[in-house]
């Protein structure tokens, strides 16, 4: 199974590493995930958003490798934040994640999440 990840040539390329279109093929059984926090494996939440980021990007690989998807097929994520991260930081951190093969992407900043130390939240889609 093959998902199509593409930037159609009649609208400008995306503002940052992301496709502007993602197709799933017909007989793809869809994986979708609840917002991903930053807390890690024991349930512990680091207070800085940098670690919450990373940590929230480990939930989603550990999900899916559970699942047996591949991060190829990771067709959607919707990322919402409480405050800014540093671009160096966030894109070195998004492009060891996705290795190449960046999903559509909505990133938004909001004044609060579930809890007020929760800073970011990230839903995912995949296929297999």
């Amino acid at each position: 199974m093959e998902i199509r990840k593409i930037n159609p040539e009649n609208l400008a390329a995306p503002i940052a590493n992301y496709h502007h279109v993602a197709v799933i093929p017909r007989d793809a059984e869809l994986v979708v995930l609840s917002g991903q926090i930053g807390n890690d494996k024991n349930g512990d939440l680091p207070t800085d958003i940098e670690s919450q980021f990373v940590n929230a990007l480990e939930n989603i690989r550990a999900i899916l490798h559970s699942e047996g998807v591949d991060l190829k097929n990771l067709f959607k994520i919707n990322l919402w934040l409480t405050e800014d991260l540093d671009k160096a930081f966030f894109s070195e951190r998004w492009n060891e994640f996705h290795g190449g093969y960046p999903p559509t992407t909505t990133k938004a900043f909001v004044s609060a999440l579930a809890r007020p130390e929760i800073k970011i939240e990230i839903e995912a889609w995949a296929a297999k």
